[in-house]
């Protein structure tokens, strides 16, 4: 209890000293706690010892996090964001016991306006888009111009700034450089450009036992970048967008690119909506682009990443919401996926030639900023013919989900 007591008397104090020195401070956040089943997620197969390559699972996990967001009284900012207690459960705590991130700092940077412009500089929490990047961390100093109908940012992104002999002799680093731009075209458009330019200095990196080696050669400098457009068109809500990653930065022999186009259109409760896309050369989008059982947005997901290293996808995807009522809103997609394989890969590797994902789920809530969600997905993988004859399985994989939230 005095541990407690001396806890909040200390919040007190650091309260009193930030209302002392900063106009603002505001606190914000969200927690969820979610159960989590998973079954035949390796399609059934097995490793050399019969048993399954991915075991079936059911777990409960939680999280807490708060944000905060600092303003001086003139002008000058801070935006940080805390992350508490984020571990599956074991039922006897040994994951936040010996986890030192127990409580740890998930992005956290300042900025000051000088003129028309910002300067910031920190760990960013930086969203450009779903397909391209979303949710990422880079360490940034940067400037920003904003106003009603522009939002531009100058980056300067620390990739590789390891310390080391050679990197004080040589000043052998990583860095990048980019620009940022989203501009309001009329009520109905927007555009949204980032481009980014990968420069590798690096010379020398560790092997496993820690010693310095030669890079030979590999280089990632390159550049990668996205063209995203919104748009509504009578009722019909339009986006697509182009991405472009380097042969250098992606580490293939080939340019990766991919592409997609959504409509949606709103009919009273429910609002249908088609994807297309592909991704070409080894393109793979962000984690944040996809569904339920693809991409990597649930627990649940199978498949991580729309797109795969060495491979090229090609996908349809139609998908319903429906309002039931103000409290209760379903979601329904049946994903098709085609993907290319290398036709150099073994007859006895897990080939994808098609999958195919039926999925939905319930949100209903609760009150203002509480809410309940129901997710069930399955995955059929349909593998190249030739690895049939390797015994290789292509049974469907279940998952589900139940997940309690709330934002404050």
């Amino acid at each position: 209890m005095k541990k407690v007591l001396a806890a909040g008397a200390a919040l007190l104090m650091v309260g009193s000293i930030a209302s002392a020195a900063y106009a603002e401070v505001n606190l914000s956040g969200d927690a969820r706690v979610r159960y989590v089943v998973k079954s035949d997620y390796d399609f059934g197969n097995n490793d050399a010892e019969g048993k399954d390559l991915t075991p079936d699972v059911n777990y409960f996990d939680s999280r807490i996090r708060i944000r905060i967001d600092g303003k001086a009284k003139g002008g000058a900012f801070v935006k940080a964001r805390l992350r508490m207690d984020d571990f599956r459960w074991d039922g006897q705590g040994w994951n936040a016991y010996k986890e030192p991130k127990n409580i740890w700092v998930d992005y956290g940077y300042v900025g000051v306006p000088v003129g028309p412009v910002a300067i910031l500089g920190g760990i960013v929490n930086w969203d450009v888009t779903k397909f391209f990047q979303w949710d990422e961390r880079p360490t940034v100093a940067a400037i920003n111009y904003k106003n009603d109908k522009v939002d531009i940012y100058g980056l300067w992104v620390i990739e590789d700034d390891d310390v080391n002999t050679y990197d004080n002799q040589d000043d052998n680093n990583m860095r990048a450089y980019g620009l940022y731009a989203k501009a309001k075209v009329n009520d109905d458009w927007s555009v949204l450009a980032y481009g980014l330019y990968n420069d590798d200095q690096r010379e020398w990196t560790e092997d496993s036992d820690g010693n310095l080696v030669s890079r030979n050669g590999v280089d990632n400098s390159g550049f990668l970048g996205t063209l995203h457009v919104d748009g509504n068109v009578a009722g019909l809500a339009l986006q697509g967008e182009v991405a472009y990653v380097a042969s250098d930065v992606q580490g293939t022999e080939n340019d990766g690119w991919g592409l997609y186009a959504q409509a949606s259109y709103a009919m009273g409760a429910m609002t249908p909506s088609l994807s297309i896309g592909a991704t070409k050369d080894s393109y793979v989008a962000d984690g944040d682009f996809g569904w339920l059982m693809i991409g990597d947005i649930e627990p649940i997901a199978v498949i991580k990443n729309v797109g795969e290293t060495g491979f090229d996808w090609f996908w349809i995807a139609p998908s319903v919401d429906y309002a039931v009522s103000e409290r209760l809103k379903l979601t329904g997609n049946f994903v098709w996926v085609n993907v290319d394989t290398n036709d150099d890969l073994g007859v006895d590797v897990n080939r994808l030639a098609k999958l195919y994902e039926i999925s939905g789920k319930a949100v209903y809530t609760v009150s203002e900023g509480a809410s309940l969600m129901l997710g069930l997905g399955y995955l059929k993988p349909d593998f190249d013919g030739r690895a049939d004859g390797a015994g290789v399985q292509d049974d469907g994989a279940f998952g589900g989900m139940a997940m309690m939230s709330l934002k404050f």
